[in-house]
């Protein structure tokens, strides 16, 4: 038995400059909310989902391989995490 195609459509993102494709049952939250000029935010309420595009600083001193890590890390010392774990996509 093979399950349902979940339907996509093509979206922009921060006025047109980039786009990009994901479930079109995720709702656009700043129709409800302000969101920050950084942050596209998209939600499905019914699944209790989010999809968070957040534009970044650059960081010269952080190697371009280690920088998703280096975010990650910096964003659970903000938050005061116990700790935290990335794992290695391949």
């Amino acid at each position: 038995m093979s399950s349902p195609v979940e339907m996509h459509s093509e979206r922009p993102l921060f006025g047109g400059a980039i786009s990009s494709s994901f479930p079109s049952r995720l709702q656009d939250v700043s129709n409800v909310r302000q969101v920050p000029d950084h942050q596209e935010v998209f939600v499905d309420p019914a699944r209790d989902e989010s999809l968070i595009f957040e534009l970044l600083d650059f960081k010269p001193d952080v190697a371009d391989d280690a920088s998703a890590t280096w975010f990650l890390q910096d964003l659970a010392n903000e938050q005061e995490a116990e700790g935290g774990t990335v794992l290695p996509c391949f």
